[in-house]
């Protein structure tokens, strides 16, 4: 089995979300090679070689060559980072206006503004772009049984947040490394959102004033 992904010309995805939806599984089960293939998705298969996905032992796209199609073109991935693959191709879809489709969630990313970001909730919420707006809600509907939300930027990238049961709020970054992993907390959940997207922004001090301690793993 495979995490599939469709990645669909914008020109074919201007319809309804179904409509894009019934496209995408189009094109990610017999859909005709193109005579002649787009150079927006021959960028992104270069892009996914260059990003090491096609890698014989260690790459994730789980069947290659992938032939593109008069719409777009399949990508079938492995299962062991779905968050970490989901990020790297909104960015490659992002780079030539390409429309990313996630068959498993059927969720349609199109492209946004800012930085593409991974992003989970403990009720399973996957989404590929953020506004201020959407995160309001997300950090305001956190589940009760698991209240927890990571936005994740790349490889071992992210901030994440954990609601206490006191209403507090536990707060992490990671910025790669093990040594790079920090922790604080906060009491205002409008603080929890303007701290992550400020983040997303890559404002420069995003995290300034709060009281870090490293996180030991």
């Amino acid at each position: 089995m495979s995490y599939d992904f469709a990645v669909l010309l914008p020109e074919c995805a201007e319809a309804t979300e179904p409509e894009v939806l019934a496209t995408a599984s189009e094109v990610s089960g017999s859909a005709p090679v193109a005579a002649t293939a787009d150079p927006r998705l021959l960028s992104l298969l270069g892009g996914l070689e260059a990003a090491g996905a096609t890698d014989a032992e260690d790459g994730w796209v789980s069947v290659w060559p992938i032939e593109p199609g008069e719409a777009g073109l399949a990508v079938p991935t492995t299962y062991a980072d779905v968050d970490g693959n989901l990020v790297t191709l909104l960015r490659l879809a992002a780079a030539d206006g390409l429309v990313l489709v996630d068959l498993n969630s059927q969720q349609v990313h199109r492209p946004a503004p800012g930085r593409p970001v991974g992003v989970m909730a403990g009720d399973g919420t996957r989404l590929g772009a953020l506004t201020p707006e959407r995160l309001s809600v997300l950090l305001a509907e956190l589940p009760p049984e698991d209240p927890w939300l990571v936005l994740e930027s790349g490889p071992q990238q992210y901030v994440q947040t954990y609601r206490e049961p006191d209403g507090t709020f536990l707060f992490e970054w990671r910025d790669g490394a093990p040594g790079r992993h920090f922790r604080t907390s906060l009491t205002d959940p409008e603080a929890v959102g303007r701290r992550m997207n400020a983040w997303l922004g890559s404002v420069e001090d995003w995290g300034a004033g709060l009281d870090w301690e490293r996180v030991e793993v």
